[in-house]
C-alpha cells in the first residue's frame, strides 16, 4: 500500500473520511430510532446507502491492513470484504429491528397491568401513562411512554399522540389497543377493564411465543449436534482407534 502514489492515496483518504462522517451519522440515527421505537423511519432510513457503504468500509479496512503484505491482492480482498459488509448491512438492521419489536411486545403485558392498576386507583389515562413512564422497568416501551407524556405536557391531545405512536410502531397489538381505548372513551366504558383484557391477551401472546421458541430449541440443538459435536467426536476418536488398529495389525 505504501507504494501507491500520493495522488491516489489522498483522494482515497478524503473519501473514506467523508464516508465515515455521514455513515456514522446514519448509524447514530438508526440507534436513536431503535431506542425511541421509531420503527417507521427504519423502513427507509436517512442516508441509508451511505450508512451501508460505511459498514462496508468498517469491514474492508481491517482486511486491507491484515493483508497488506500481499500487495495488490490486499486491495482485492478488501473490496470483497467491503462488498460483503454492504450486502449484509440490511440483515443486521432487520435483526436489530426485530429484537426491538420483540422486547416491546414482551414488556407490553406488564405495562398495561401497571396502567390498569393506576386507573383503578382513580387516575386518568394520561396520569396512568405518566405513572408507567416513571415506575416501569427501563426499556424501549418505557421510552415510548415518556415521549407520549412529554407530547401531552406540550399541549398535544392524548389520542392524537397515541395515533402518531401507532404510525411510528406499525404493530397490530398497539393498533388494537388504541382503537379499544378510543371506543371505550366514546361509549363511556371503563378503560381499566380494557387495559386488563389487553394485558391478558399480551401475556397469552408472550407465552405462545415462548412455547414456539421452546419447540424450536431441540431442532437447533440437534443441528448443532450433527454439524459440530458429532464430527469433532469422530476426529478425537480417530487417533486412538488408529493406534489400536495398528497395534492389532502388528
Amino acid at each position: 500500500m505504501s507504494d501507491l502514489p500520493f495522488f491516489y492515496l489522498a483522494p482515497l483518504a478524503v473519501g473514506a473520511f467523508s464516508l465515515s462522517v455521514f455513515g456514522l451519522r446514519g448509524v447514530l440515527g438508526l440507534r436513536a430510532a431503535l431506542r425511541e421505537a421509531d420503527f417507521e423511519s427504519l423502513s427507509a432510513p436517512e442516508h441509508w446507502p451511505v450508512t451501508r457503504a460505511f459498514c462496508g468500509l468498517c469491514v474492508a479496512l481491517p482486511v486491507l491492513f491484515a493483508a497488506a503484505a500481499l500487495g495488490n491482492v490486499a486491495w482485492l480482498a478488501a473490496l470483497t470484504a467491503g462488498a460483503l459488509g454492504y450486502t449484509v448491512a440490511p440483515l443486521f438492521r432487520d435483526s436489530a429491528l426485530q429484537r426491538a419489536r420483540q422486547e416491546l411486545l414482551d414488556d407490553l403485558a406488564l405495562h398495561l397491568d401497571l396502567m390498569a392498576l393506576a386507573m383503578e386507583a382513580g387516575s386518568s389515562l394520561a396520569a396512568a401513562l405518566g405513572t408507567c413512564a416513571e415506575r416501569a422497568p427501563d426499556g424501549v416501551l418505557r421510552r415510548v411512554w415518556v415521549r407520549i407524556v412529554l407530547e401531552v405536557h406540550a399541549g398535544a391531545d392524548l389520542f392524537e399522540a397515541l395515533r402518531a405512536l401507532d404510525q411510528r410502531l406499525g404493530l397490530r397489538p398497539f393498533s388494537t389497543l388504541i382503537a379499544a381505548l378510543r371506543s371505550a372513551e366514546r361509549l363511556g366504558m371503563d378503560p381499566a377493564a380494557v387495559l386488563r383484557e389487553r394485558a391478558r391477551q399480551a401475556a397469552a401472546n408472550r407465552f405462545a411465543r415462548a412455547e414456539r421458541r421452546a419447540r424450536a430449541a431441540p431442532l437447533k440443538l440437534w443441528a448443532t449436534l450433527m454439524l459440530c459435536i458429532a464430527p469433532c467426536s469422530l476426529v478425537l476418536l480417530a487417533f486412538p482407534v488408529a493406534r489400536m488398529l495398528a497395534a492389532i495389525a502388528d
